[in-house]
């Protein structure tokens, strides 16, 4: 695995760990110092993670489990978006395909998808 995914892994795990809000500010702030790096790293994106949908129901962000969706067929993390706390937001859950209800919810809403870590792909 990627050095900087180890990291990635790590502080995320921490995050969701601690109760304390500083703490999880301050992993928070490495997660993205660490994600910064890896968006122009061309060696992670030839070797991009392709999920499943059966995949990609294990990250639902519940029980410490990290958050993921795939919109248009990209796979995205949100564990670190405030309102996806525990895995859901407005009724919908972390964990599915969930294109339809964000282009519905958010017309031309690529710019909220563009701050978020990128983890992969729908096969």
């Amino acid at each position: 695995m990627h050095k900087e995914l180890r990291k990635i892994d790590y502080y995320t795990s921490c995050m969701l760990k601690t109760v304390c809000p500083y703490l999880k500010d301050y992993y928070g702030k490495l997660v993205r110092k660490e994600v910064e790096k890896l968006k122009n790293d061309n060696s992670l994106r030839q070797n991009e993670r392709q999920f499943t949908l059966e995949e990609l129901s294990k990250y639902n962000g519940a029980n410490g489990a990290p958050a993921y969706v795939a919109v248009d067929g990209i796979v995205y993390d949100l564990s670190l978006v405030p309102s996806w706390g525990g895995g859901t937001h407005f009724g919908l859950y972390a964990g599915n395909d969930l294109t339809k209800e964000f282009n519905s919810c958010h017309k031309g809403g690529g710019k909220i998808l563009e701050g978020l870590p990128k983890v992969g792909v729908i096969k």
